[in-house]
This record gives C-alpha cells, sequence and structure tokens, in this order.
C-alpha cells in the first residue's frame, strides 16, 4: 500500500525537477548549472591551456547572484600536454575576458574550474601546436 504514495510522490518530485530546470535554463542559468554538474560529478582534473577568448566573442552572459555584476560565459578550445583538445566553458565572473595571453586551466568535465592567465611560452609544445592547426 506504501507504494502508490512513494511513487506518486517521486512522480511529482521529477516534474518540479524539470520544470524547475527548465525555468533555470530559460533564465540564462544554464551554464552556471552546467559549471555545478562537472564540479559536483566525479569527472577527473585535468591541465589544459588555451588562448585567451575575444572579449566580445562570450556565448551567453547572465546577471551574477548579487544581481550588481554579470558573469560572461565563454567557449574555447583548450588542449592538455599530449595535444588532445576538446571545448571548454569557461566562465568569467563579473567581467569579460580581455582576450590577451594564454589560461592555463583546471578542468574538470567540460568546464574550467579554475583558470589563470599565462604566457604562450607556459603552455606545452603540444597543446600550442594542437590549438594552431
Amino acid at each position: 500500500m506504501r507504494r502508490k504514495p512513494l511513487a506518486a510522490v517521486l512522480v511529482l518530485l521529477s516534474a518540479a525537477l524539470v520544470l524547475g530546470g527548465n525555468a533555470l535554463l530559460d533564465a540564462g542559468w544554464g551554464s552556471a548549472l552546467r559549471s555545478i554538474a562537472d564540479r559536483v560529478l566525479p569527472n577527473p582534473e585535468i591541465a589544459m591551456w588555451a588562448p585567451a577568448p575575444a572579449p566580445d566573442s562570450h556565448a551567453s552572459s547572465y546577471a551574477d547572484a548579487t544581481g550588481a555584476g554579470t558573469n560572461y560565459v565563454y567557449l574555447v578550445d583548450a588542449a592538455d600536454d599530449r595535444g588532445n583538445v576538446r571545448e571548454l566553458q569557461l566562465i568569467f565572473f563579473g567581467r569579460e575576458s580581455d582576450g590577451e595571453g594564454w589560461l592555463e586551466i583546471e578542468a574538470r568535465g567540460g568546464s574550467g574550474v579554475r583558470y589563470r592567465a599565462c604566457n604562450a611560452a607556459e603552455a606545452p609544445a603540444a597543446a600550442r601546436g594542437a590549438l594552431d592547426r
């Protein structure tokens, strides 16, 4: 007898998650949800490098949690030290990219978890070569 109420609760919870998730996606928070998922899931962390994206090349933007600023989402091709390339999502919090130099990125899944500016010479030759093609 308890299975029917439990099943109904699970159906309602699933519907609420789908509708709530769609509302967040429609509000521009899809990239934030992707970033959170990449951080929570057991994806290995890997070092990757990429040229800094051009300032006006962001894929999307959304208001930060305080509403005082804007976060900019970029999709960049990045390469690891063996020359393997994948697209990563980078979120620049409160500012756009300046488009200068390179980035060293700690990637998990399809997201850059952390990144820092670096010179092209700091990127492994295999990464630079793979991205110059």
